[in-house]
C-alpha cells in the first residue's frame, strides 16, 4: 500500500467517531450496564461515500457490578479492508439510572488505530463518566457525557463530551435518538435517527443518520445496527 493510500485509510478511520462507546445507536455513554450473568452483542454498518465501516462490539457481566466489552472495526475502501479500530473497556454505575430517576457511572478503557505507522498499539487511554437523568418516564432519557482521550500519536490530551436523548413513541416500538458528541479539538459530530425495539426477543435494530457540520464526504454516513441481549450467559 502507498504512503499515500495508507494515509487515506487513516483519515477515513479517524473520521469515524469511536472514542466512546455506548448502547446502540448512540455514541454518548449511559449509566447503566448489563445485569450479573448476561451479555450482549452489538454490531453496526457506517457507511459514507468514502468507506464502509463494519463495527462488532460484545459485552459481558461475568458478576458483580463490572461490564467488560471488546469491540473492533474493518474499513472497506478502494476495493481493499482492513482493521481500522479496536478497543477494550470496563464499566461500572455507582448509581443506575434503570432503578433510579438519575444515574452515574464510569467507563475506562484503551483504544488502539492499526493503520497508523506510528503509535499503532493500546496505548491511547481514555475515561468517561455517564450521567443520566429520567425526563418524566423510565424510559425517556437524558444522557450527558464528560472526559478526557489521550491522542498517542498527537501527544496531548483531549476532553470528551456528549449530550444524548432517547424518546419513545407512544403505541409503536420506536424510540427516537438523538445527540451531539466530539471533543474539545474539533467541531462535533450529531446523529439522528431511531431505533425499533424488540423485533424478536431482546433484539432491537436501529438506523441513525451522523454528519460533522462542514465535514468531509467521509464524515457523513448513514449507521445500521442491532442489538442483541443474551441473559444467563456465564455460569
Amino acid at each position: 500500500m502507498s504512503t499515500a493510500r495508507a494515509l487515506r485509510w487513516l483519515l477515513v478511520g479517524l473520521a469515524m467517531p469511536g472514542v466512546v462507546h455506548a448502547g446502540r445507536p448512540l455514541t454518548t455513554d449511559d449509566a447503566t450496564i448489563l445485569e450479573p450473568k448476561a451479555c450482549q452483542l452489538e454490531a453496526w454498518v457506517d457507511r459514507s461515500r468514502v468507506a464502509t465501516d463494519f463495527w462488532a462490539a460484545p459485552a459481558c457481566n461475568f458478576g458483580g457490578n463490572f461490564e467488560w466489552q471488546l469491540g473492533a472495526s474493518r474499513t472497506h475502501m478502494d476495493g481493499q479492508g482492513a482493521l481500522s479500530q479496536a478497543y477494550v473497556q470496563g464499566k461500572t454505575v455507582f448509581v443506575s439510572v434503570d432503578d433510579n430517576p438519575w444515574g452515574v457511572g464510569l467507563t475506562v478503557g484503551v483504544q488502539r488505530f492499526p493503520l497508523r505507522e506510528t503509535e499503532s498499539g493500546w496505548n491511547n487511554l481514555y475515561a468517561i463518566v455517564p450521567v443520566s437523568f429520567q425526563l418524566g418516564a423510565p424510559d425517556r432519557l437524558l444522557h450527558l457525557n464528560a472526559g478526557w482521550f489521550r491522542n498517542s500519536a498527537e501527544k496531548r490530551d483531549l476532553t470528551l463530551w456528549g449530550i444524548a436523548f432517547e424518546a419513545p413513541l407512544a403505541g409503536i416500538p420506536l424510540t427516537v435518538v438523538g445527540e451531539v458528541f466530539g471533543e474539545n479539538a474539533s467541531r462535533p459530530f450529531y446523529r439522528v435517527g431511531g431505533k425499533w425495539t424488540q423485533i424478536a426477543k431482546n433484539l432491537d435494530v436501529d438506523l441513525t443518520y451522523v454528519a460533522r457540520s462542514g465535514g468531509t464526504k467521509s464524515e457523513k454516513f448513514v449507521s445500521v445496527g442491532l442489538y442483541y441481549k443474551l441473559e444467563n450467559a456465564s455460569p
